[in-house]
């Protein structure tokens, strides 16, 4: 029975190559499938995807690609499989301890894990090798204040449960000091009304013990006094700028963050529909939509510093025409970030009723990041970025 039969991919995860160039092939059309499916957010199919390629690979000595093992890190984390996570981390920097994007994976997930230190030290290893990645600044500094607040929460847990213990040993202490109180013979009287804590007061209604009766004159004076009757404030509020430019009430800048993929969402589409590039042999191709647009996009402000964090991805779709011929096709843009030094990576997907004629125009003017309609979306993206940075 194939355990696969469920699965669009099934064709090539049941796949099973004997010899080494058939392996190889596989691994390229279940690496690229992959990619795909992470771009459309298919984080189960992603999984098995890269899990094939990797145990293809295994088959091989020699073979083994730490970028694999990267990847399928990133998609655990997606799937809240933290533990498998952080193994692939590990095994990617076993196979190649400069892989940079393995310490960031590591450290997101021994965060996860509420191993604040270990975290912390995969980071500065990250920031070795790339001291400009800013990414890894602060996943440092969110790892302090967790470890911080979690190490404030332990001591406050410790403090109530020995306010606990007090309070139980003074009450056994007081019951052992006060003897039961002996029973009320007959003929005596009764002032709680038969209700311990209770008593009545002078219009003979039952109150509780502690009840401070008023008098008619103390009653008459708070009325006159107006106190007891709500107020009106007249004195203006007061809206100061806080700390690092967060919330009016954060005075303190302490922590805070606000999330931006709502404005991402809206402005981006805006930013590059339209965008298009005259082919020099006549004819255009034009970006006609963005979609699939995922990840995190956000403002913080800690100890009164403001900070734009940004991981994107996205499709930018576009169409292309030459004469009577027609095609279509995505750039499909990973990990795009706020850090300047970041080179975007950028894949390039062709509809498969592309028209033939076309594909060398594609390769000429799409694909390519040096002329063409991917330098002009770039450069659209960079823009939109620079204003992020300003909110």
């Amino acid at each position: 029975m194939n355990p696969y039969a469920g699965s669009m991919h099934a064709d090539v995860l049941s796949e099973e190559p004997k010899d080494e160039p058939g392996k190889l092939r596989l691994v390229d059309e279940v690496k690229n499938r992959a990619k795909a499916a992470f771009q459309k957010k298919d984080m189960h199919s992603a999984h098995l995807l890269y899990s094939k390629a990797i145990s293809v690979l295994e088959t091989m000595p020699g073979k083994e690609e730490a970028p694999l093992y990267s990847n399928r890190s990133m998609v655990r984390l997606n799937l809240n499989k933290v533990e498998e996570s952080l193994e692939d981390a590990k095994k990617c920097l076993v196979i190649d301890p400069t892989f940079v994007k393995a310490y960031h994976r590591k450290a997101q997930a021994l965060t996860r894990l509420s191993e604040w230190d270990e975290a912390i030290a995969a980071a500065e290893a990250g920031m070795k090798l790339e001291p400009t990645n800013k990414a890894f600044e602060e996943i440092i500094e969110k790892a302090n204040q967790d470890k911080a607040k979690d190490q404030e929460d332990k001591a406050k847990l410790k403090r109530d449960a020995q306010d606990v213990r007090v309070e139980l040993h003074n009450a056994s202490t007081s019951r052992q000091n006060n003897p039961a109180k002996k029973e009320k013979k007959e003929g005596e009287d009764d002032e709680s009304g038969g209700m311990r804590g209770y008593k009545t007061t002078s219009d003979g209604k039952t109150t509780s013990y502690f009840h401070t009766e008023i008098s008619e004159e103390a009653k008459r004076l708070i009325a006159e006094q107006g106190f007891g009757k709500p107020q009106k404030l007249e004195a203006p509020t007061e809206d100061k700028e806080a700390k690092g430019g967060g919330s009016s009430w954060n005075q303190a800048g302490t922590y805070e963050e606000k999330g931006q993929m709502n404005w991402v969402k809206r402005e981006l589409p805006q930013a590059l529909k339209g965008i298009s590039f005259d082919l020099p042999q006549g004819g255009k191709t034009v970006v006609t939509g963005v979609v699939d647009i995922a990840g995190d996009a956000s403002i913080t402000v800690a100890r009164g510093k403001r900070k734009h964090l940004l991981d994107l991805t996205f499709s930018v779709e576009y169409d292309i025409k030459a004469g009577d011929d027609t095609g279509r096709g995505k750039l499909l843009y990973k990990e795009v970030t706020a850090n300047d030094d970041d080179d975007m990576e950028v894949e390039t997907e062709v509809n498969n009723e592309t028209a033939g004629s076309l594909k060398g125009l594609i390769d000429a003017f799409v694909k390519t990041s040096s002329t063409g309609l991917q330098p002009m979306v770039t450069q659209a993206v960079k823009k939109l970025i620079a204003q992020f940075k300003q909110l």
